[in-house]
């Protein structure tokens, strides 16, 4: 899911604070969804302010990009250290430009927005047992971005890891890690053959054009 389009419709101007026609009504809509929701006995919880809950469901997805360029499910990819590795530098690129922004991602699972990176570092016995729910997943499901390259459709990687670009280029930063994830993906949609990038040659790409991360850009494009 786009982050524009989660949960309130578009992600609002920072500096303006307006919203379009089009939010309005998805806002409407979402709050009759939630009505409906809570009729059913379906657990609601009410936010006076999407935009932190957007931002940690973007960090979460921000492995599907990993996922993609692995080819392989979720539950073999996660349970490979390099990779899950992959998945927290991107998330720490993301958080480091979060708190410079001022946005504080809201808590939607047992392990705490700033705390995700450390325990997808875990070695794998420890992760094993804190993660479990994580673990508990169908052998075969795989990330919607894996399953549209598999389709041959273009991916939706620049409104994931893409997002995180965009907020680096507003705070006049770069964002290094999560700018070649959306390369990568890119490549992968033109390619003729599916690449499958095993975990430890990601990961060194990765922490190779890591070595600019957060430093001021000199040109920033339009």
């Amino acid at each position: 899911m786009r982050l524009e389009n989660a949960c309130s419709g578009v992600l609002p101007d920072r500096e303006t604070g307006r919203r379009s026609s089009r939010q309005a009504g998805a806002r409407c809509d979402g709050a009759a969804n939630a009505v409906s929701g809570a009729k059913a006995g379906l657990p609601l919880v009410m936010h006076a302010d999407m935009l932190p809950v957007q931002w940690v469901k973007l960090l979460l997805n921000l492995n599907n990009s990993i996922n993609a360029l692995a080819n392989r499910p979720l539950k073999e990819e996660l349970a490979q250290p390099a990779y899950r590795r992959c998945l927290g530098m991107a998330q720490s690129e993301a958080l480091a430009l979060l708190a410079r922004a001022g946005i504080r991602p809201a808590r939607s699972t047992p392990v705490p927005p700033a705390w995700m990176p450390h325990f997808l570092g875990l070695p794998d016995a420890r992760f094993a047992r804190l993660g479990r729910a994580m673990l508990t997943i169908d052998p075969l499901a795989r990330s919607s971005m894996s399953d549209d390259l598999e389709a041959g459709r273009a991916t939706e990687v620049d409104w994931i890891n893409g997002e995180v670009v965009k907020l680096a280029r507003r705070l006049g930063l770069n964002a290094p890690v999560n700018k070649l994830l959306c390369e990568l993906a890119h490549d992968a949609e033109r390619s003729k053959v599916r690449p499958s990038w095993t975990g430890d040659p990601l990961l060194s790409e990765l922490r190779a054009a890591s070595s600019g991360a957060l430093t001021k850009t000199q040109l920033l494009p339009a």
